[in-house]
This record gives structure tokens, C-alpha cells and sequence, in this order.
């Protein structure tokens, strides 16, 4: 007696949402690499420990954005209308808020009125308000 396999077949959606599924594990695995390897890095480059020559580290800053750039637009290729939206008005109050905070700063510092413009805060600023905006509308969505 032979039995038979009452496994219904995948269907095409959910073939495609396991591929997409696993290309962005593989994404989120090899992006913590790449951050362990640049904070080892980073860690080496600032006890002395690491000397990169100037063509090697513009090698590797244009690899890095050229990585960032690549990703984003498979990204911006394969998601939906809706998730497109909501990460460009993301990244566009992200930016508005850096001008917004950073012109004046910037040109009060210049006249000796603030301390002196600080570029990680206000990428900090940036990436926080568009990460802090995205939330929200994500939650806004939900409700």
C-alpha cells in the first residue's frame, strides 16, 4: 500500500513572499556582517591599529554607497505603491528636519552665536524624525 502526499502545493503568492522573505534574511544577515566588519574597523582605525592608505578608503566609501544605493533601488523596485510612499514622506520630513535645524545652526555658528556645527547630531536628527515619522504612520495605518 502506497500513501499519498495530502500536502496541498504552494501557491504562486506564497512562493513569491518565502523568495522575498529569504532574500531579505540574507540582506539583514549579510548587513550584520558588514556592520560588525566596519565597527571592528572603525575600532582598529581609531587606536592607530588599522592604516588605510586614501585611495583604499575611498574605495571603500564608494562600495559602501554604492552597496546603500543598489539595495535601495531593488528596494524601491519589488515593494508596493503604499510602502514606497510612506518611506519617501519618511525620508523627506527626515530631511526637511535636518535644513530646518541645521541651515540656522550652521550660519549662527558661523557668526560665533552656537558651538560649532556638529554633522553626527544632525544626521542623528535626520535619521531619528524620518525613523520616528515612518512609526507613526505604520501605527496610524494599524488603527
Amino acid at each position: 500500500m502506497t500513501t499519498q502526499d495530502t500536502s496541498s502545493p504552494l501557491t504562486a503568492g506564497e512562493v513569491r513572499a518565502r523568495r522575498r522573505r529569504r532574500i531579505l534574511s540574507a540582506i539583514f544577515f549579510f548587513s550584520l556582517l558588514l556592520g560588525l566588519a566596519a565597527g571592528f574597523g572603525m575600532g582598529l582605525a581609531e587606536g592607530g591599529g588599522l592604516r588605510l592608505s586614501r585611495t583604499t578608503a575611498w574605495s571603500l566609501a564608494a562600495l559602501g554607497g554604492l552597496s546603500i544605493g543598489g539595495f535601495s533601488l531593488w528596494f524601491y523596485k519589488w515593494v508596493d505603491e503604499v510602502e514606497v510612499k510612506d518611506n519617501l514622506w519618511a525620508n523627506t520630513v527626515g530631511m526637511h528636519i535636518a535644513f530646518a535645524v541645521g541651515v540656522p545652526w550652521a550660519i549662527l555658528a558661523e557668526m560665533g552665536h552656537a558651538p560649532a556645527l556638529s554633522l553626527s547630531l544632525i544626521l542623528l536628527l535626520m535619521a531619528g524624525s524620518a525613523a520616528l515619522f515612518y512609526a507613526a504612520v505604520k501605527i496610524w495605518r494599524m488603527v
